[in-house]
């Protein structure tokens, strides 16, 4: 079951303009070099492109099934000029398959769920739904207005480089309404309106209300949680004795299970240049490689930086040091994503080089900081952090994360077998000629296809993620 609207908002990345909208969506957009502008497609906007085959179907039912051309090919040129892609283009031709594919499958998948929405009874929001609706629609709004924001200035001769706020409130009014014209404009490229996305945002709450209903019976108990806690455990233990690295390459195991003796480490890496490493490293793996003139080849290299590891050294030792603050400093391996992070080292050889595991298992008690370490890489300074162990509380928050999981998996799967069985029922057939998209038959085995779908999917649930728009 596929939620649009937070998506539809997100691609409003591309920073393209478009204006003017005419009779038939195909010449819409026409200044983008991103839209169908070139006559690769047949179909005409009231063109059927899907439609319900199942002789069970009263013609009323089978015309509600229906999804013309013109509702299908505004979404998407919306998404695929969002993604920047000229469907035009043989490089981008198995990506703008996949999109063709994915906005006719929600298209018709959510023809289905307002259909059933209606027999039982969901298709009317309520007063608090509706106005959940609105408050949502109108904060993507204004950011969606907010995307356009530079642009509006620079239309009205407003400086860009003024982002202290102090703009007269007549100003403000002015900004805010070329905006929303921009927006407008930009939209109205792909015969879209407001009332467009309001719908989509509405639909999607109706569609919210479905799958709550069909799931509301799905549980997870404790007993469920506990052999998955259980079967992971026993996973870990086999896995590491069967070797270390096999234990090491799941990172599940280390939330249930750590074996003896492991410990917690954070260290500074002062490196030497990555094409000096890569030299040593190349010399190392070679056949016949003369270890004594590679070590002195290191020991150049290592003198080089010498003088800033010491400096490191002094710092990270000092009374009363803050390591992460020196890690920040000095640290070549330091990243904004990895800050504070602890590192665990098995007490087994081969897991990291002989040098690093020799110094980490020296250490006698946590807080110790070992001196300077020489590697083909650089030098380390590692701190015994705390021996490594799963905790109580640590288990109980990974039950919390189990039970979500296993949940999710299970409405993932009744939820696309319920899709399933409504759409065996419906029997769609898709004119795969007016929607330029291969049959899947004769796809299956073209590995770039696949991809392609991979990187649709991805890229849909990755904008349905952010759900706010930006132009700049």
């Amino acid at each position: 079951m596929k939620k649009r609207t937070a998506a539809t908002a997100a691609i409003l990345a591309c920073t393209m303009m478009f204006s003017g909208c005419s009779d038939s969506i195909l010449t819409s957009g026409t200044d983008s070099g991103t839209t169908s502008v070139e006559n690769i497609w047949t179909a005409k906007d009231d063109d059927i492109v899907a439609w319900a085959t199942s002789d069970s179907l009263s013609d009323e039912e089978k015309e509600y099934y229906q999804v013309k051309f013109k509702d299908f090919y505004p979404e998407y040129s919306f998404t695929i000029a969002n993604y920047g892609l000229d469907e035009t283009n043989s490089a981008y031709a198995s990506y703008a398959q996949s999109y063709r594919k994915n906005i006719i499958d929600m298209l018709t998948n959510e023809k289905l769920i307002l259909r059933k929405a209606k027999e039982l009874g969901l298709d009317q929001l309520t007063e608090e739904e509706m106005a959940e609706v609105e408050k949502a629609y109108t904060k993507n709004l204004s950011d969606w207005y907010a995307s356009f924001e530079k642009k509006a200035k620079t239309a009205l001769g407003i400086s860009t480089d003024d982002t202290s706020g102090t703009e007269d409130s007549a100003n403000d009014e002015k900004i805010l309404e070329k905006e929303k014209e921009l927006f407008n404009e930009y939209i109205a490229g792909f015969g879209l309106t407001e009332d467009t996305f309001l719908m989509w945002q509405t639909n999607t709450a109706i569609q919210k209300k479905v799958n709550d209903y069909l799931l509301k019976d799905i549980t997870v108990s404790d007993s469920e949680v506990d052999d998955y806690i259980t079967k992971l455990k026993a996973e870990a233990k086999q896995a590491y004795e069967k070797s270390a690295s096999s234990y090491a390459t799941d990172s599940e195991y280390k939330k249930v299970w750590i074996p003896e003796d492991a410990r917690y480490i954070k260290y500074i890496a002062v490196g030497i240049a990555s094409s000096d490493y890569a030299e040593i490293n190349a010399a190392r793996n070679e056949s016949g490689a003369d270890d004594a003139e590679i070590d002195k080849k290191r020991d150049e290299k290592l003198a080089e930086i010498k003088e800033k590891a010491d400096a490191a050294l002094k710092k990270a030792t000092a009374d009363g040091a803050d390591f992460d603050a020196v890690v920040k400093e000095y640290s070549s391996a330091y990243s904004e994503s990895t800050a504070g992070e602890q590192i665990l080292v098995l007490n087994s050889k081969g897991l990291i080089s002989d040098a690093l595991y020799d110094a980490v298992f020296a250490l006698e008690k946590p807080g110790d900081i070992s001196g300077l370490i020489p590697t083909d890489s650089g030098y380390y300074i590692v701190k015994y952090v705390s021996d490594a162990k799963v905790t109580d509380s640590d288990l109980s928050d990974y039950r919390k994360t189990v039970r979500q999981e296993l949940l999710t998996s299970r409405q993932s799967e009744k939820t696309n077998a319920i899709l399933e069985e409504w759409r065996s029922a419906v029997n769609y057939e898709y004119d795969y000629e007016k929607l330029n998209i291969t049959k899947e038959e004769e796809t299956s085995s073209d590995a770039s296809g696949s991809s392609a779908d991979s990187k649709a999917e991805n890229e849909t649930s990755s904008a349905a993620s952010s759900g706010t728009a930006t132009s700049e």
